[in-house]
């Protein structure tokens, strides 16, 4: 269950009711990256799923046996779609931390290779294996659920095979696609699926952000400090997403960029005396806008670095470079 307790939470719960009121086969959930958008759909889904009589508005009871099988992640008639280094951190969390809900069964033949392991991308053998699941009963006889999230991360290949899935959809079968953007999902797929806007108020979206990053711990660090070493920094980052680091880096950037031009930083307002000491650094204007927009360019192929290492020491001498 989502027990954040933000408030704009209970907004999405009011508009997605109407969404839910003559269920369709395919629901898009899309957002700002890291404002709780996966959360609220395995919420939703728990609430689609539950079978107590005390459940309202599809809220989830909490207490019956398709909550508790939800609760960790193992219902029968639920699968979770997402790419395999997604699960793999999950699973890496869980490990971590027994209190965290274990990892969802993806389709049948969702399992990676070894030449596969750690994929960025929802591949078509994932979308595949849905099939037999699709074409089954369900354990108690009512819906079964599908969430693939994140959409956008969906290879050409896989779109294509879930778009045959949505255009003849098994009875009694719901569709929950999470995004971050609509750009890269196929226009195809989106004219299948009614969509839903998710949004915070845009003071709370860069706090909200920097909590949900994979990189913020240990790539803040580095940020604030007196020099940068772009050999150092890359083994640091490990295998850490890109697209994690690269967000905070330019939102980052352009604190500081804010700060030489005598305003407030919006993303890290706690570390405006950092911020500004770094504006102070900068030599060129010209040259450190002009890294921002490098940096910028790189976020197309953050997902699929071919060598994450040689990628990070690239991204982090141009940060360098902005200094000198």
């Amino acid at each position: 269950m989502n027990e954040k307790g933000f408030y704009w939470v209970e907004q999405w719960w009011n508009e997605a009711m109407p969404n839910l009121e003559r269920r369709p086969s395919a629901l898009l959930l899309w957002g700002p990256r890291g404002i709780g958008k996966t959360d609220f759909a395995l919420d939703l889904l728990t609430g689609l799923l539950c079978h107590s009589s005390v459940a309202t508005r599809m809220r989830p009871c909490g207490r019956c046996a398709s909550c508790s099988w939800m609760k960790v992640r193992q219902h029968p008639d639920f699968r979770w779609i997402r790419p395999d280094a997604d699960a793999d951190a999950a699973a890496e969390a869980a490990a971590d931390r027994p209190d965290m809900p274990e990892s969802a069964p993806d389709a049948e033949s969702s399992t990676a290779t070894d030449t596969k392991t750690g994929s960025r991308d929802i591949r078509i053998d994932q979308i595949r294996g849905l099939s037999a699941f699709a074409h089954v009963g369900s354990h108690r006889g009512g819906l079964r659920v599908v969430l693939v999230s994140p959409a956008q991360r969906m290879n050409y290949a896989a779109a294509n095979a879930l778009l045959k899935l949505l255009e003849e959809p098994p009875m009694g079968l719901m569709f929950l696609l999470v995004a971050d953007t609509l750009r890269g999902i196929p226009a195809t797929i989106l004219s299948r699926c009614r969509r839903q806007e998710l949004s915070v108020p845009g003071a709370e979206l860069p706090r909200l952000q920097n909590q949900n990053s994979e990189a913020y711990s240990w790539l803040m660090p580095l940020l604030s400090a007196p020099s940068v070493d772009p050999l150092g920094w890359a083994e640091r980052a490990g295998k850490s997403p890109m697209s994690d680091a690269l967000d905070i880096m330019m939102r980052w950037m352009v604190d500081v960029d804010r700060c030489r031009l005598g305003l407030q930083p919006r993303s890290f307002p706690d570390a405006a005396d950092t911020l500004r000491e770094m504006s102070l650094r900068v030599r060129s204007a010209q040259a450190w806008v002009q890294t921002l927009a490098e940096i910028q360019r790189l976020r197309a192929f953050a997902d699929h670095p071919l060598n994450p290492r040689l990628a990070y020491e690239g991204l982090f001498d141009r940060y360098r470079r902005a200094f000198s």
